[in-house]
C-alpha cells in the first residue's frame, strides 16, 4: 500500500505526476470501496442495483479512478449516480469525464452550484497550493440535494446534510446499508473539514461571509449525536490514524 509522504509532495504530484499518488482500491464496508488516491478520497458504493460514485477527484487522476473501478470487477457504465461533496476542483474535476463514461446524473448542493461559478471558486481552483493549475472542466449539475428526501438506490439509503464552511454548500453524507452478517451500519463522510478556507484572510479575499465558520462549528457540534459506524474521509489525511492500513488489511485478507 501507499506510504505517507509530505502534503506538499502529494498535492504537487496529483497535478504534475498523478501516477505517484495511485492507491489500490480497497473495501471499507461490504458495499463501499475506496477508489481514491493519496490526496483526495473517492468512494464506489455497490447498491445491488447499480453503483453510486461519491466524489470524482480531479481530472488529472481520472484514469487512476477508472482503473480502480475495473480492478474491482465493475465498469463505469454501472454507475447510476455521481454525488459531489462540494465545489472544489480536486473533488469535482473529473465529474464531466465520469458523466460522459457512465451517463449518470451529477448531484451537487444548489448553494455550491452557484458558488462554483463565482470568482472566489475560480481563483482557488486555478492555483492550489504546491501544484500546477488543475484542469477545471465545466459540467452540468442534473440534481440538487434535498436533505428532507434521502437518496435511495438498491439496498443503500443516503441521507444528505448541508454543512457549510469549507465552501458555502458543502454536503455531508450518511450512508446506511445492511451488511452480509445482517447488521445495519452507517458510514459517513463530512464533505469538507478543511479549515484553510475559513480564515479571516480567505474571507476577506473571497468576499465570503465569516458566518460560514460559525455555521461549520455549529454543525459539527450538532452532528456529534449522529450514530456513525465508519468514518469516510474526504481527504485520507483527515482520518484519525493511517487510513491506508484499512486498505492493507483488505488486500491481505483477499
Amino acid at each position: 500500500m501507499a506510504q505517507a509522504v509530505s502534503s506538499a509532495d502529494v498535492i504537487s504530484n496529483t497535478s504534475n505526476a498523478p501516477w505517484k499518488v495511485a492507491v489500490k482500491p480497497f473495501k471499507v464496508t461490504d458495499q463501499i470501496w475506496y477508489i481514491g488516491n493519496l490526496w483526495v478520497g473517492s468512494y464506489l458504493i455497490d447498491t445491488g442495483d447499480g453503483l453510486i460514485l461519491l466524489d470524482t477527484m480531479c481530472a488529472e487522476t481520472a484514469y487512476l479512478m477508472v482503473d480502480n473501478i475495473y480492478r474491482l470487477g465493475y465498469r463505469p457504465e454501472d454507475i447510476k449516480m455521481i454525488l459531489l461533496s462540494h465545489a472544489h476542483v480536486d473533488h469535482y474535476g473529473a465529474a464531466a469525464f465520469m458523466h460522459n463514461l457512465s451517463g449518470a446524473p451529477i448531484y451537487l448542493s444548489k448553494t455550491d452550484e452557484e458558488f462554483r461559478h463565482s470568482e472566489a471558486a475560480h481563483a482557488q481552483a486555478a492555483a492550489p497550493a504546491g501544484a500546477a493549475p488543475m484542469r477545471d472542466y465545466d459540467f452540468v449539475t442534473d440534481c440538487f440535494y434535498n436533505d428532507e428526501e434521502p437518496i435511495v438506490l438498491g439496498n443503500v439509503t443516503i441521507r444528505t446534510r448541508l454543512t457549510p464552511g469549507h465552501t458555502p454548500g458543502v454536503t455531508s453524507f450518511f450512508i446506511t446499508a445492511e451488511q452480509q452478517d445482517d447488521r445495519t451500519i452507517t458510514a459517513a463522510m463530512h464533505g469538507g473539514v478543511g479549515v484553510l478556507t475559513m480564515s479571516d484572510a480567505y474571507f476577506a479575499e473571497s468576499g465570503l461571509s465569516p458566518t460560514l465558520r460559525t455555521r461549520f462549528i455549529d454543525d459539527c457540534k450538532a452532528m456529534e449525536s449522529e450514530k456513525v459506524d465508519v468514518c469516510l474521509p474526504s481527504h485520507p489525511a483527515h482520518f484519525p490514524g493511517n487510513f491506508f492500513e484499512m486498505g492493507k488489511m483488505s488486500w491481505d485478507n483477499g
